[in-house]
């Protein structure tokens, strides 16, 4: 992971964190809006690629963040938008979230990707307070980058 990318380059679409916001962000002073995770996809192959046998099938559990950038950090300067980011992480092999912490606030120090070097991505949310995700999943996509008002 590179400091100045905090691994968003691993990241599918993750050049439009560059189009939007000139830089890669690490989410400092942002907050999850939102955690949604389902079982929705599924496969007939295994974690290796082989296919499975006949008639059978696995899912995958997928999650979906919305985070508002930003949130906690001062306003924009222009009294522009700030931005409501939407991340998936798809294909989750293991995992480590408090989900209790959700109910508290969920203030973001800093979020960054790692390599595993084995085909999969580490989303490792790091947490001022409130919710910490530690994940390791097939692929992360930024989905959307949308702009909100406070």
């Amino acid at each position: 992971m590179n400091a100045k990318t905090f691994g968003w380059e691993l990241a599918k679409n993750g050049f439009l964190f560059l189009e939007i916001f000139g830089e890669y962000p690490s989410f400092h002073d942002s907050a999850v809006q939102s955690f949604f995770m389902q079982r929705t996809r599924s496969s007939h192959m295994n974690d290796t690629g082989e296919p499975l046998i006949p008639g059978c099938e696995r899912d995958l559990v997928d999650l979906t963040l919305e985070i508002l950038h930003n949130r906690y950090g001062p306003r924009p300067v222009d009294g522009g938008a700030d931005y409501l980011v939407t991340i998936k992480l798809l294909e989750i092999k293991s995992g480590n979230i408090d989900i209790n912490a959700m109910l508290e606030e969920a203030w973001i120090r800093d979020i960054n990707l790692t390599d595993e070097s084995n085909g999969l991505v580490k989303f490792d949310l790091n947490p001022n307070i409130g919710l910490d995700i530690v994940l390791t999943c097939k692929e992360i996509i930024v989905d959307s980058i949308k702009p909100y008002h406070r």
